[in-house]
């Protein structure tokens, strides 16, 4: 029984790293042509002839086709530093509330939320557009970053983690005196660390990889998120192209959110029941 049990878990990892290095294997190929001459690429070569850091220094130093990805990294990392600070400054009150603040209307108000969530974001896309113009908003940080404030996905997310709190930790904290701000700030939100955690991580990913809304409201190149200009870079390639400039330049701007998804993992895999608190 041992035997079969090794045996399987075997298997398992056996299976579980051949897939990982399918899924890897396309960033592999960036990362290591990123350094390779561009005849290398344009030949479809295997393995790179020689290695160069030529590349970088491009992508890093100057303006290709007039987009400097520096600062659409700069872009890209503020956008997303402010979103992420604002959705959990507006979703945790929001889903606190509607999770354990009784009042008339609660769960047809969480509804209604719901169904925002359910509607297709380019239904509302120039009506957004609008509403940014005449706040004169467009092609500004703010612009971009207003109309993904609140999240629904978070609300929800958080909402089914205050729920699973135990209602005795609520009722000795009012018998020791405790007010509502202070049942949020200082027993709802520690507890709510691990929900907290993941809804950072989704951001981070959505708000960095986000292309659409973007694209529609910034007109300039120096307003440019890291998508668009990757997008900008990649449009109308021809056989003089310089693919490894474009290769660096993708994995420079894909490496921020990957350093990122790593360090976080283990916050989104963590387990800490709520009910822990009860001793």
């Amino acid at each position: 029984m041992f035997k079969t049990r090794t045996a399987s878990l075997t298997a398992r990892y056996i299976a579980l790293t051949v897939l990982g290095l399918i899924w890897i294997s396309p960033l592999l190929a960036i990362f290591v042509f990123s350094f390779a001459p561009n005849q290398d690429i344009l030949r479809m070569e295997i393995f790179p002839t020689s290695f160069t850091l030529e590349h970088y220094n491009t992508v890093l130093t100057t303006n290709m086709r007039g987009v400097n990805i520096p600062s659409s990294l700069i872009n890209s990392t503020l956008i997303v530093v402010i979103q992420v600070v604002g959705i959990i400054i507006l979703d945790t009150p929001a889903a606190y509330a509607l999770a354990r603040v009784k009042f008339a209307g609660r769960e047809l108000i969480f509804g209604l939320i719901l169904l925002t969530m359910m509607m297709p974001g380019h239904i509302i896309l120039m009506s957004l557009y609008e509403l940014m113009a005449n706040m004169s908003l467009v092609n500004t940080i703010p612009g971009i970053i207003l109309p993904g404030l609140p999240r629904v996905i978070g609300i929800f997310l958080l909402r089914q983690f205050f729920r699973q709190i135990p209602d005795e930790l609520e009722y000795a904290a009012r018998v020791d005196g405790a007010s509502d701000w202070q049942i949020f700030l200082r027993i709802m939100v520690p507890l709510a660390t691990p929900a907290l955690a993941t809804l950072t991580v989704i951001t981070v990913l959505y708000s960095w990889n986000n292309f659409l809304w973007p694209l529609v409201i910034i007109n300039t190149p120096e307003m440019m998120t890291a998508p668009i200009a990757m997008a900008y870079l990649n449009s109308g390639t021809n056989s003089t192209q310089n693919y490894a400039d474009l290769l660096a330049a993708a994995f420079v701007t894909t490496l921020p959110v990957i350093i990122f998804f790593f360090a976080a993992q283990d916050r989104i895999v963590q387990g800490i029941s709520p009910t822990s608190g009860i001793k």
